[in-house]
């Protein structure tokens, strides 16, 4: 009788050998194509679930970010600009505000990869790294000084941004407005010269007065690549030749005809981008400028019964928009502009007929106001016969065409006619949408068409609060299934055993 062989399982051996590491190899290889494909920002997917956006680039920066990456010049390869973020010890503030700005950068990094390209990148320089980059920045633009925290280059250009300018001095994180800003200015070619005119009693370009004072919007215009410049056209024979742009803000005393005439032919014959800010009750002498570009503004004062287009500190709140560039970013964030006294800024329907010519009325009052011929009567009431009939428009924007029709042969001048200079002085350019349609209207003028910044977005913290008996009851839930799990396992193991 011959016994049975027990199984002998060596033959076996080698393949299950092979088969745990043909899974290890499996796994790694899984594991190291997910992790590169991670690395591509085209498979990288962000979504931001917050209801106020916070955690998303502003329009602004992101519209700046595809500007720039239609700027790199072709096969500029990866590293056309570079975000070198500086290391070095420091305290849990500094830890801190270096982990929100990697963080940030990545945003940024994600964005301009959008459309496959790679020319933003975010190296670490410092404690060793990257020393030769750091010294090539360096010898061109001088040794960064202990609380730079960023160096943005580009093309020999480079901006250095310091601690300070990530924070305001309430401790909140402003990076995304620094970095935008930088970006803009180490990616543009020249800066656009923005010359504000003076000797009429207008909105001083850096006086610091609440009432009188542009000083906050010249720092925001200076911020995003333009120099701002004072003109006086009685004693300058003409428009400078480098004039990208002119603001007339909020002229007290009327121009003379030679400062007019100087002003028309900067606009028709240099195909000049003007943005002219009137006050009600102040003849300004711009009429035969206005006329040109069949711009009618008269003088009279805007009256808003409506309470629903009223602030709670008693401004007029504009709503009502034409679609428009200049008006594109307050339609999609729903925000008004704020001022306190208007006038009209229409079409002049009495004006020659121009085919090269385009006329168009942006922001509106509601239908119940009216403009006022003499608002210091009392009481206030719409007469039919004097008054004109609301919706009132108070914001027109007239654009010419260089060719002999419009449409043709590129873009002629452009005026923007705004019935207040209240949205652009300092005691109301942060209020509503005031900010945004003000660097807008730089950008459009001066054909950097892109998204303006937004108000500043609040911070919300969010804390959770539990009780013992919650956290007991918490991690019950947590522990009940892998439990569970793993009893059901070793029971099953045992019966196997036994059997």
């Amino acid at each position: 009788m011959m016994t049975r062989r027990p199984d002998d399982f060596a033959a076996v051996r080698p393949v299950r050998r092979l088969n745990r590491a043909a899974q290890a190899l499996l796994a790694l290889a899984l594991a190291a194509s997910v992790n590169f494909l991670a690395s591509l920002p085209g498979f990288r997917v962000r979504e931001d679930l917050s209801a106020d956006r916070r955690h998303s680039l502003a329009p602004e920066s992101a519209e700046t970010i595809r500007a720039a990456g239609r700027r790199s010049p072709v096969g500029a390869g990866q590293g056309w600009v570079r975000a070198l973020i500086l290391s070095g010890e420091g305290s849990n503030d500094s830890s801190l505000l270096r982990s929100r700005l990697i963080r940030l950068l990545d945003a940024y990094t994600l964005e301009a990869g959008r459309d496959g390209g790679t020319w933003f990148q975010v190296e670490r320089v410092g404690g060793g790294r990257n020393a030769q980059l750091l010294s090539e920045i360096a010898a061109r633009h001088g040794p960064p000084e202990a609380d730079i925290a960023l160096i943005l280059a580009c093309n020999g250009r480079a901006r250095y941004v310091r601690r300070r300018e990530l924070t305001d001095s309430a401790g909140a994180f402003r990076g995304e407005e620094a970095v935008t800003a930088a970006l803009i200015e180490v990616t543009e070619n020249r800066a656009a010269v923005c010359y504000v005119t003076r000797g009429h009693g207008e909105l001083g370009a850096d006086d610091v007065s609440l009432a009188r004072g542009l000083s906050q919007l010249s720092l925001l215009l200076r911020a995003r690549n333009f120099d701002v410049r004072a003109l006086d056209l009685s004693v300058s024979p003409e428009v400078p030749r480098d004039a990208s742009m002119i603001i007339i803000a909020g002229p007290q005393a009327p121009f003379s005809p030679a400062e007019t005439a100087r002003l028309r032919g900067y606009l028709m014959e240099r195909n000049g981008r003007v943005l002219a800010l009137l006050e009600p009750g102040r003849a300004h002498g711009l009429d035969p400028m206005l006329d040109e570009w069949a711009v009618f503004s008269p003088d009279v004062e805007l009256q808003e019964p409506d309470p629903g287009r009223r602030t709670v500190d008693g401004n007029i709140a504009l709503t009502t928009l034409q679609e428009h560039p200049l008006t594109k970013i307050l339609q999609e964030q729903d925000l008004p502009l704020v001022a306190a006294r208007l006038r009209p800024a229409k079409y002049d329907i009495g004006s020659a007929l121009d085919s090269a010519r385009e006329v168009l009325p942006l922001v509106f009052s509601s239908a119940a106001a009216w403009g006022e011929s003499e608002p210091e009567r009392r009481p206030l009431k719409y007469d039919e016969d004097r008054d004109q009939k609301g919706p009132v428009p108070v914001i027109a924007v007239s654009e010419r065409a260089t060719g002999i029709k419009k449409g043709v042969g590129g873009t002629g001048g452009r005026l923007v006619v705004v019935g207040t200079s209240d949205i652009a002085a300092n005691a109301r350019l942060n209020l509503g949408g005031n900010r945004a349609f003000m660097v807008q209207c730089a950008a459009w003028l001066t054909d950097q068409n892109r998204a303006v910044s937004l108000p500043p977005r609040g911070t919300s913290a969010y804390q959770l609060t539990a009780t013992t008996a919650d956290f007991w009851a918490l991690s019950l839930r947590f522990a009940l299934v892998p439990t569970a799990v793993m009893a059901v396992g070793l029971a099953v193991s045992l019966w196997r055993r036994r059997t």
